[in-house]
């Protein structure tokens, strides 16, 4: 099939005549390789870290949380006001469990560890979060004198499954200890013996975020009252769960008004500041490699002109036989056609290929490096997230290319206003 004469030309300019293909086009298709691929890797790794750090704390943490009154400390009954939201909440299928929560002491033989302790009702947390579909006992639902123990914090403490553990509560310790207003500390006996709370480890569980798999233990409900002296009953917060956890927070403010002597609190909420950064720092890269992409398309802008330069006879003799300046400018808005294309298909394919060896590849940088450039402990992930949506694909697809096209229209316009009289002078 014959070639259009302009785009016969585009590909003629594009390989030199002694070589099988110039540096000049390696160069100028390069940055558009780089810059997609980056631009693909960048935002494709910022969008799985944000969906899945949303999922993994969906399954841990309730998507809306109702405490009680700060004087109240606690709710005494609350069954009848879960019930009752339960009913107000029906239209966004609201479900609730009763939860006691506070910090513990964890002793294993003479070593102690800070946790935070989480009472449940196994029943009725199984409607809200989906830590108990984690239990290296898969479905098992905890009694009293059981605990459930992050794999991290089992392998700092050296647990394993039926060892003992003592629970000791902060709170209960120190109740024995007053500030007068004077300043000085009282210590009054205490009424009766304080012990700590034995418990035998059932299960393990393993969320993928080190923060709940290193300091959660998860108790019975019951367990967990004797251990923070709390009534049995009752209740620290409500947790509950909806079908459309990114509306929590709409939901939340249509229930607040219905009980202003409670606080709602949405999963969003709770977490501001390491969400907000998260999408901070996906606009601030995406922006960075935007620009890496512009910067691409100076050098397609410096390469072509360089072509133009270095063919301004044959453009000369083009115009002196009859081609029009429309078809000499349309030769270089193919070039950079074709380089926007080839760079961009290369540079998709790099970025996917990245991508779906992410991890070795981090595992051999740190190797090299000498240290950890994926930290559990501050990304509180066990591996890094990835999400490569369509939209992101044909949005990068085109932005490359229109970026290439724009690059090559500068000296797209120089070739077409070029004088073919003086082209042909300036080479004699």
């Amino acid at each position: 099939m014959q070639l259009p004469l302009d785009l016969l030309l585009a590909l003629r300019y594009l390989r030199p005549r002694r070589n099988f293909i110039s540096i000049i086009t390696i160069l100028s298709v390069l940055g558009p390789v780089l810059g997609v691929a980056l631009l693909l890797i960048v935002s494709s790794v910022m969008a799985g870290f944000d969906k899945n750090i949303q999922e993994k704390y969906m399954e841990v943490t309730a998507h809306i949380t109702v405490f009680p009154p700060p004087e109240a400390g606690f709710f005494p009954h609350p069954q009848p006001l879960l019930e009752k939201l339960e009913q107000e909440g029906r239209q966004w299928g609201l479900r609730g469990a009763p939860v006691i929560e506070g910090p513990a002491l964890v002793q294993v033989r003479d070593a102690v560890e800070p946790k935070f302790i989480r009472g449940i009702l196994p029943e009725a947390d199984e409607k809200v979060t989906r830590l108990q579909r984690h239990f290296s006992r898969e479905g098992h639902a905890l009694q009293e004198g059981e605990a459930a123990v992050g794999n991290l914090a089992s392998l700092k403490l050296g647990l394993r499954q039926g060892d003992s553990l003592l629970i000791h509560s902060p709170a209960r310790l120190t109740q024995n200890i007053h500030w007068e207003k004077d300043g000085r500390v009282k210590f009054q006996e205490p009424d009766e013996l304080y012990l700590p709370e034995e418990v035998r480890v059932a299960a393990f569980f393993s969320m993928g975020i080190s923060d709940v798999d290193d300091n959660v233990l998860l108790l019975h409900l019951d367990q967990a009252a004797d251990l923070f002296g709390l009534p049995w009953g009752s209740a620290t917060s409500l947790q509950l769960a909806v079908d459309t956890p990114l509306q929590a927070a709409a939901i939340a403010q249509r229930l607040r008004p219905l009980h202003p002597q409670c606080q709602f609190v949405t999963w969003q909420e709770q977490n501001p500041v390491f969400f907000n950064a998260i999408q901070n720092e996906k606009s601030l890269m995406t922006f960075l490699m935007s620009f890496i992409v512009v910067v691409a398309s100076f050098a397609i802008t410096a390469t072509l002109i360089t072509v133009v330069v270095q063919k301004t006879r044959e453009i000369g003799v083009l115009k002196a036989v009859g081609v029009s300046s429309a078809c000499v400018g349309r030769i270089f808005l193919f070039q950079g056609l074709i380089i926007g294309a080839t760079g961009t298909a290369l540079g998709t394919a790099l970025g996917l290929l990245i991508l779906h060896y992410r991890d070795a590849i981090a595992r051999l940088i740190s190797l090299a490096m000498g240290s950890e450039i994926f930290p559990e402990e501050i990304y509180q992930l066990s591996s890094i997230p990835a999400l490569t949506t369509p939209q992101d694909l044909i949005r990068t697809i085109l932005l490359s290319l229109s970026v290439c096209v724009g690059a090559a229209l500068v000296p797209a316009l120089f070739a077409a206003a070029a004088n073919p009289a003086q082209s042909l002078k300036s080479e004699t």
